[in-house]
């Protein structure tokens, strides 16, 4: 694989990640650097570690991700979208957001499920060691830039519009999740 297939590779595993990270720093508020950083790199290193999990199964668990991944992706992100636009409706300031760990780690699993699936591709189409690193290290730092820039640009619309921000990227994380069965 030439750099450029491998970015390319790396920016469309990350725009998931981009968009629930905006979807769900919409209830964070101010989030300082530290906190951005923080929760990019869970994203990050899910991502990297599903895709290079992914690689090392190889053609072992390539069937059961494949019926799967969509399934598991619908309902954690039907989950915390839900939960998003519950609130939103209600007023109510407790929210499924990106500050708790669990809903963290979550959001971050649901957007990587499909990683797993890319990288035993890469292991079928007979990729080795030294181009399984590069691909994972480069998806690990685009998925970290493009998460932070999703939290920083949820959390300003947060600041902005409050409960509609919330509603919409509940739905948004909604959409995510039912995404595969329409198209």
């Amino acid at each position: 694989m030439s750099f450029v297939e491998i970015l390319l590779l790396a920016l469309s595993l990350s725009a998931d990640s981009f968009v629930v990270s905006m979807g769900g720093s919409v209830t964070l508020g101010r989030v300082s650097s530290g906190k951005t950083l923080a929760v990019a790199a869970v994203f990050g290193t899910v991502q990297a570690a599903c895709l290079f999990a992914g690689w090392i199964s190889g053609y072992s668990i390539v069937g059961y991700i494949s019926r799967s991944a969509h399934y598991i992706a619908l309902a954690v992100l039907s989950y915390l979208g839900i939960s998003m636009v519950v609130a939103g409706v209600r007023n109510s300031s407790e929210s499924v957001n990106l500050s708790g760990f669990r809903n963290l780690v979550l959001a971050a699993v649901a957007t990587s499920v499909d990683a797993i699936a890319v990288g035993v591709s890469l292991a079928m189409g007979d990729m080795k060691w030294p181009d399984a690193l590069t691909v994972t290290g480069l998806t690990l730092a685009v998925t970290v830039l493009a998460s932070s820039a999703g939290i920083t640009l949820g959390a300003a619309s947060g600041r902005l519009f409050g409960n509609a921000a919330r509603i919409a990227g509940g739905l948004v994380l909604i959409f995510i999740g039912v995404r595969p069965f329409i198209w």
